[in-house]
């Protein structure tokens, strides 16, 4: 390896520099906060004001994009949420004084929409209904939908705003995969033999790897690079 490093000293500091700048959009990509709605992840902007969260991403599947701002006042949640050109403006107000749930009052584009409780994950209306939105807000065909039967329930946004927390995109398992493969591989590089004696040493007395061997293992070296991009993919789905 060290031979190999000499005779190719410029390649290799070109791929070890691109190689951490990937690692390091990944790893932005992996821990930058947000909120999955439907198919897409939102993820978190600088916003432009302090007290004021924004978030946005885009739905391949529909050919959207999708904005939300949200900012928090006490008991109150003021909430715009885009898809494209349709905006809608929320104002929640939850009072979780009650031990067991919260009375909720929900207004969209100033008109009252909503007004009831929420447990047990979903809200309820003053009779003590389950609240029930339109089909299209609850279930959708991918690509089939427009801007307007896309905006979000407002279950999910009650949510968004009083229960749930920031998350990440990925699946921080797939980044363990990744740490161990890349580990095994960087020290079969720097240490060829290693594996080798591992496996041959009390079987084989002062004898050294074979060519074929040898073949093998520089296409693992080879093929290890996209085998860790494809478990970066998989992060993310």
């Amino acid at each position: 390896m060290i031979e190999f490093f000499q005779n190719h000293k410029k390649q290799c500091i070109i791929a070890a520099v691109i190689s951490v700048i990937i690692f390091a959009v990944y790893l932005f990509l992996l821990f930058k906060p947000g909120y999955w709605y439907r198919d897409s992840f939102l993820y978190k902007q600088k916003a432009p004001f302090e007290g004021i969260e924004v978030y946005s991403g885009k739905d391949k599947i529909n050919g959207v994009f999708y904005e939300m701002t949200m900012a928090k006042d006490g008991t109150k949640t003021c909430i715009v949420f885009t898809v494209n050109e349709t905006e809608r403006e929320y104002e929640i107000l939850s009072n979780n004084s009650k031990s067991n749930y919260a009375e909720v009052e929900i207004y969209e584009n100033g008109k009252l929409v909503f007004e009831g409780s929420y447990f047990s994950n979903m809200l309820f209306s003053k009779s003590g209904e389950p609240f029930v939105e339109t089909p299209n807000m609850n279930y959708y065909i991918p690509g089939e939908l427009s801007e307007e039967e896309l905006i979000p329930t407002y279950n999910w946004l009650y949510e968004i705003s009083q229960r749930r927390n920031t998350e990440i995109r990925g699946d921080v398992i797939w980044l363990s995969f990744i740490v161990v493969f890349a580990g095994i591989i960087a020290l079969d590089m720097f240490f060829p033999d290693l594996y080798w004696e591992l496996r041959h040493r009390l079987s084989v007395e002062g004898g050294k790897p074979s060519d074929i061997y040898r073949a093998w293992q520089k296409l693992g070296w080879m093929i290890s690079p996209f085998i860790i991009i494809v478990l970066m993919i998989a992060t993310f789905l």
